[in-house]
């Protein structure tokens, strides 16, 4: 299980140094609580940035190639950005075992590709065993973008003495490195590293191979914690981390519906879901019916208690064979009120919005592991309904919600610790209000502090309604008479 502490970004966008705290928890405080972040700010000031840095990191994580998706992200300036994630690794019985600090570097290349150029992965043992010493580096990685026929691999000490334990090893090593680095993959969670450290394991159980005491030192030292963290984080990123974006649920408010669901073969992923084409009856197999049956029937209890009197169902009309041969379920998911049952394609935006991340929210409430990101969380549900939702999470829920809003109803109902202001200066985008205190109205403070300042940072770039008015005038002008 994984508690993510904060994030860091540098020239990321429009960020060029921004950090946010997704959670005020250390190992003294014992039982992990609900870590609700919300984060507020004009257009344009690098709320979106975090969802996207947090959906990179889960691919970076994953082994996936990031080319495609951080493309727009490096500095226009400096051609190169970093994602900085620290947080906290725990047993099932929510005992802290490591912290953690992952650093990682991209950069755009002569021909304007995407690289992954370095990852740092520091840590610090938790265990009583391990005598509190210090964080340390165990796995910092480096390369040109000239080329990739040389790389840099810290503590070097530790991991030269692991290369030359055999030659396959050392070669399994180099050839992870230049995959990972030609495919835009994460060298340190790629599967071909992966497997050179399982290697290792296999060497050491073989009886008649003897290794030098540097070599074990540096299996039992930096490579283990390499291995225990990778292979913690690499879960997370599978099973509890899940990150919606607004593009997500704009095409899927469209014609489709992707429905999270954490049931059957799909719950092996946090945001798995059924895309259900909600234009016309859905095809779906007979291996997810009843996975999809069961997740409707868990979103169906929120939803009811947000929405009284509506229920969710699925009505199965019946199988028919595809062109390959298999055999399909034609289904259309319902809502019902009262006596009066339509397709949820009828519905409102609202409606869809809400059925669409409610499983995520569900893991919110009930998952200290759960981390669930979502851009702009108000677009389509009613402010007061947001609220109302967001201040149930904050109070009894256990995982991570870390999400974007314009919307300023939760500004009253969700803990002021909870919630990060953007900034109009690059250099510090993200700053929690100063002079707060349990009596005083979030909400009434922020405008004003749009209007008349008073915080650490300028949070809103002025505008005038003479200025805007007068754009208006002149675009209008422009505009042919008649039309």
């Amino acid at each position: 299980m994984i508690r993510l502490s904060s994030i860091e970004l540098v020239d990321f966008k429009n960020v060029e140094q921004g950090t946010i705290a997704l959670s005020e928890w250390e190992p003294e405080d014992g039982r992990l609580p609900a870590d609700i972040v919300g984060i507020y700010g004009q257009n344009g000031s690098g709320k979106t940035s975090i969802i996207k840095a947090l959906s990179i990191f889960k691919s970076v994580l994953l082994g996936y190639p990031v080319n495609e998706e951080a493309r727009d992200c490096p500095s226009r300036k400096t051609g190169a950005c970093s994602i900085g994630v620290k947080g906290y690794c725990f047993e099932e019985q929510q005992t802290p075992t490591w912290s953690f600090s992952l650093l990682i570097k991209m950069a755009e290349g002569h021909k304007g590709d995407l690289r992954i150029v370095g990852e740092k992965l520091s840590c610090k043992d938790l265990r009583p065993e391990a005598g509190g010493k210090p964080m340390r580096a165990v796995f910092d990685y480096g390369a040109d973008l000239e080329g990739d026929s040389s790389f840099s691999l810290l503590p070097m000490a530790a991991w030269r003495s692991v290369s030359s334990i055999s030659d396959r090893l050392r070669t399994d090593i180099a050839v992870a490195q230049r995959v990972s680095f030609s495919s835009s993959r994460s060298f340190l969670f790629s599967t071909e590293f992966s497997a050179a450290l399982d290697l290792t394991d296999s060497i050491r159980n073989d009886s008649k191979v003897k290794l030098p005491n540097s070599a074990v030192a540096a299996l039992d030292g930096p490579a283990a914690a390499t291995k225990e963290i990778v292979r913690c984080l690499r879960y997370f990123a599978l099973k509890d981390l899940a990150v919606v974006s607004a593009s997500q649920q704009a095409e899927a408010m469209i014609d489709h519906l992707s429905i999270s669901t954490h049931q059957g073969n799909l719950g092996e992923l946090a945001d798995a879901s059924f895309r259900v084409d909600i234009s016309k009856p859905a095809r779906v197999s007979d291996d997810h019916v009843e996975s999809l049956n069961r997740t409707l029937e868990t979103i169906g209890m929120v939803l009811n208690s947000l929405v009284p009197g509506l229920r969710l169902g699925m009505m199965d009309l019946g199988k028919i064979m595809m062109d390959d041969g298999e055999i399909v379920h034609q289904i259309e998911i319902t809502c019902t009120r009262g006596d009066v049952t339509v397709p949820l394609r009828c519905e409102s935006e609202g409606i869809k919005k809400l059925v669409t991340i409610l499983t995520m929210l569900v893991d919110v409430y009930s998952k200290p592991g759960s981390c669930v990101a979502i851009d702009e969380i108000d677009s389509g549900i009613f402010e007061f309904l947001l609220g109302e939702l967001l201040q149930v999470l904050s109070e009894h829920g256990r995982g991570q919600l870390i999400f974007t809003a314009h919307n300023l109803r939760p500004l009253e109902t969700v803990g002021k610790a909870r919630l990060v202001f953007t900034t109009t200066n690059p250099r510090r985008r993200y700053i929690k209000f100063r002079g707060t205190h349990a009596t005083n109205n979030l909400r009434n403070q922020y405008l004003r502090a749009i209007n008349l300042g008073g915080q650490a940072e300028i949070i809103y770039e002025p505008t005038s309604k003479f200025a805007i008015d007068g754009a208006f005038h002149d675009a209008s002008s422009q505009v042919p008479k008649g039309v």
